[in-house]
C-alpha cells in the first residue's frame, strides 16, 4: 500500500487534472480508475448547473484537501507531463503541484 498524502487543489484544478487524465488520457496512462480519482469526479459532479458567474467563479475557485496514494500523484504527473508532450501541447500550469517530492536520504 503507497503512503497517502494530502494535496490541497481548488475544483479548477480537479478539473484540469480530469481534463489531462481522463478525457485526453486515451489509454495511454494506465491507473486512473482509483479512489482518488473517482473522488474528483464526485466533487467535479457538484458543479452548480446555473449560469451565474459569481457562482461559478467561487466554485472554480473553491479549495479542497483530497488525500491521495504515492500512486496516484505519479499517475497525475505523469498525465500533465507526458500527455501534453505526445501532442505538442503546452504543459499544464497546475502540473508543478504534483511534482514528486524530493526525498533526502542521509
Amino acid at each position: 500500500m503507497s503512503k497517502m498524502m494530502n494535496v490541497d487543489i481548488t475544483m479548477y484544478g480537479i478539473a484540469e487534472v480530469l481534463n489531462w487524465c481522463h478525457d485526453r488520457n486515451k489509454g495511454r496512462v494506465p491507473g486512473v480508475d482509483t479512489e482518488g480519482f473517482k473522488k474528483m469526479q464526485e466533487l467535479l459532479a457538484q458543479k452548480p448547473q446555473s449560469g451565474d458567474y459569481f457562482t461559478l467563479d467561487q466554485f472554480w475557485k473553491k479549495k479542497v484537501s483530497l488525500p491521495l496514494t504515492e500512486d496516484e500523484v505519479a499517475t497525475i504527473d505523469r498525465c500533465l507531463y507526458d500527455i501534453p508532450n505526445f501532442d505538442n501541447e503546452p504543459l499544464p500550469q497546475i502540473r508543478h503541484k504534483f511534482w514528486p517530492q524530493e526525498v533526502a536520504t542521509h
